[in-house]
């Protein structure tokens, strides 16, 4: 079984591809950590998109899929979210999900495009995307 996903990128542009997707799983092994010393049960976190290339914390997701949060999107989450909000803004910006399939860079498209799901490693479900393998 071939456990690495098919690179979508041109053969010009494959090593940046490459070197982009090591960095989006950096920040979401650093978004795991974040998250479980803010929440422990965080496994989902949904953001939506403001139109201009901006994120925001919109929902996040415990186990079996269970809201446990819901921010307003006209407040500030509060200086405790602010580098977890930083990392699902990055990555989403990494993510560009017009030329990748979802989840080749850990971000999944929602039926409202607008909104990105990141499923972190400690999800039960497994990590996003299960073809990676596991992040360790």
């Amino acid at each position: 079984m071939n456990l690495k996903p098919t690179d979508p990128c041109p053969p010009s542009s494959v090593q940046v591809c490459s070197a982009t997707r090591r960095l989006a799983r950096a920040v979401l092994l650093r978004l795991r950590t974040t998250a479980h010393t803010i929440e422990p049960r965080i496994k989902t976190i949904i953001a939506t998109s403001d139109g201009l290339s901006e994120y925001r914390l919109w929902r996040l997701h415990g186990e079996e899929g269970r809201l446990l949060c819901e921010f307003n999107l006209l407040k500030e989450p509060g200086a405790e979210w602010k580098p977890l909000m930083r990392d699902v803004c990055f990555l989403a910006l990494l993510a560009d999900l017009r030329t990748h399939p979802p989840g080749f860079f850990y971000v999944h498209p929602l039926s409202d495009p607008r909104d990105i799901a990141i499923a972190l490693p400690s999800n039960p479900r497994g990590p996003a995307p299960r073809t990676i393998g596991p992040l360790q």
